[in-house]
């Protein structure tokens, strides 16, 4: 028997369920609330956000090709996507920033990476919100809050 689980998808996949190939409890979370294009999501009943990081700057920003065209799509507010990098090279607690259509914006700053980390490893979600937008030399600095959804 197979340890593959389905659940409950979006229509217009077949017979409305979508697989979850990990049956860890942070796979099955992140398909019930929509994470990675899977599952629906549900919203929790009382629900509230809590801040987590209340001001840090997105990382990397200088090593993003088109950073420049993506920064002048960011407003003050606006929700960006974090996504766990356990597989990376440079950082076991890594975390990237996409922005809303999934572009790659940078990283959680290293120095604060660790505790959101674990939070997401444990099926929680985070996510970011935009504190502001500028241009310091030829530097794009994208302010952010780290924010837990539970």
């Amino acid at each position: 028997m197979s340890d593959e689980r389905a659940v409950v998808g979006p229509s217009g996949t077949a017979g409305g369920l979508v697989a979850v190939t990990s049956a860890t409890a942070g796979a099955i979370i992140a398909a019930i609330h929509g994470q990675s294009g899977l599952g629906v999501n549900v919203p929790k009943p009382f629900s509230q956000p809590i801040c987590l990081v209340p001001d840090t700057c997105v990382a990397g920003t200088t090593h993003v090709a088109n950073i420049e065209d993506l920064a002048h799509g960011l407003h003050e507010g606006d929700h960006l996507r974090l996504e766990r990098d356990d597989k990376n090279a440079y950082d076991h607690w890594a975390i990237r920033v996409l922005n809303a259509h999934g572009e790659h914006l940078g990283y959680v700053s290293a120095d604060i990476n660790q505790i959101p980390a674990r939070l997401m490893d444990g099926g929680k979600r985070l996510y970011g919100e935009v504190t502001k937008v500028e241009l310091v030399g030829s530097w794009w600095k994208i302010g952010m809050g780290v924010w837990l959804d539970d």
